[in-house]
């Protein structure tokens, strides 16, 4: 059975009004397939490395290291 892609790495770039670019990313073990996981680690990117510390003039948020998600874990009750 083929599962669907998942991410291993989110990336963030910022651009700042003088045109200064900085790109963060970050690689995690556990696939990313959510979009609010995707929200939640670039927060954390974002915040971690004090990137919002001025006005923004371009935000990009994007995912690599894609790799097909073949098993999933099921919670038994």
């Amino acid at each position: 059975m083929v599962g669907n892609p998942a991410a291993h790495t989110i990336r963030v770039k910022v651009r700042y009004g003088d045109f200064t670019t900085l790109t963060r990313q970050l690689t995690v073990e556990e696939p990313i397939t959510e979009a609010k996981d995707m929200y939640r680690l670039a927060c954390h990117l974002l915040g971690r490395k004090k990137l919002v510390s001025r006005p923004l003039r371009l935000f990009g948020l994007g995912v690599s290291n894609l790799r097909e998600q073949t098993a999933q874990q099921l919670i038994l009750l």
